[in-house]
């Protein structure tokens, strides 16, 4: 499915904030870096180093399942696990942000990658969801307007389809709007 769907997606930058700030920044350091390389097993590695339950953060989440989804995998049901587990993580790192005030566009950022993960493991309705909850927020979201507008597509809505496009070229400016 990947192969003919193009998403948009929005990269954040963000900094660590919990009880041991430097371990965990060298670990999404180390994490970053794998991804960058391509490299796979490192990237899953850190992962699970940085996942620890016991003293967890949704940033960890979040960055873990966002990433997740950009692992290369040749056999489809491991991409579809692995788009179900970074679903999974997402959506604890999207409900944390969501309780508080200061991290909106961290639990804006959440939902989108959430919608992506429910494409990939082919829940359009779910990615549906998701993307209508982030331009419940903000409907100056490009990124939302693109990737909902490709589901009305994969549903056969042609109408609701061109009108979800439309207002993502608006947004961003018509000129050369495919930046992705």
């Amino acid at each position: 499915m990947k192969g003919w769907i193009s998403v948009c997606v929005f990269a954040t930058a963000v900094s660590a904030q919990s009880h041991d700030l430097k371990t965990e920044k060298d670990k999404l350091a180390k994490i970053e870096a794998a991804i960058k390389t391509e490299n796979n097993a490192v990237f899953l590695a850190e992962c699970e180093a940085l996942l620890d339950r016991h003293r967890i953060n949704a940033l960890a989440w979040y960055t873990c399942g966002k990433y997740l989804l950009s692992v290369k995998e040749s056999d489809p049901r491991q991409a579809r696990s692995n788009a179900k587990l970074a679903y999974n993580r997402l959506k604890l790192a999207a409900d944390d942000f969501s309780r508080t005030g200061k991290q909106v566009y961290f639990a804006l950022d959440a939902e989108q990658y959430l919608g992506l993960a429910a494409i990939l493991f082919g829940d359009l309705d779910r990615a549906q969801v998701h993307f209508r909850k982030v331009l419940a927020r903000d409907n100056r979201m490009p990124a939302a307007w693109y990737n909902l507008g490709v589901i009305y597509e994969l549903k056969g809505l042609q109408e609701e389809s061109m009108r979800a496009f439309d207002r993502y070229l608006r947004l961003k400016g018509g000129g050369d709007a495919m930046d992705f």
